[in-house]
């Protein structure tokens, strides 16, 4: 929502300083144009991510990867299974304050599932529910060995 009406605001300035600043010179219009192509890209990244974005599990025999796909980006994270430990549940849930407003609208999200990875806290996957996760864990560990 913050994100759209920065957007918005940025999107007419861009426009009024390209068609309508006579006065403007035609260095400041490009470096305008250039920041607007980098504030579209952004704002298509994240608006395709909410509408079509997925993210996967795979687990292979040595191997777990950690997918976020996207129709303009694809980024995939490997992790080794042996130096995989500790598959938790985190309840982020928040009842009051700007927090609690981003997890209502969906910004944020309340329960997550991690892992220990070496000296790191991974976050496997985020933006389910309770059963789901609890769910998603036991597939989990079952498929890694850790029960």
């Amino acid at each position: 929502m913050v994100l759209s009406l920065i957007t918005l605001q940025f999107t007419n300035g861009i426009v009024q300083s390209l068609f309508f600043a006579n006065d403007l010179p035609t260095i400041e219009r490009i470096v305008i144009f250039i920041l607007s192509v980098i504030v579209v890209y952004f704002t298509l990244k994240g608006l395709l991510w909410q509408l079509k974005g997925v993210r996967e599990i795979r687990i292979s025999k040595d191997n777990l990867k950690l997918s976020k796909i996207s129709p303009l980006w694809t980024k995939t994270k490997t992790y080794n299974i042996s130096e995989v430990k500790n598959i938790d549940i985190k309840d982020e849930t928040v009842s009051e304050g700007p927090s609690a407003m981003l997890q209502l609208l969906r910004i944020t999200d309340k329960i997550k599932i991690t892992f220990s990875y070496g000296y790191e806290t991974i976050t496997a996957t985020s933006g389910i529910d309770q059963t789901e996760a609890i769910e998603l864990k036991d597939i989990i560990e079952n498929k890694i060995g850790l029960n």
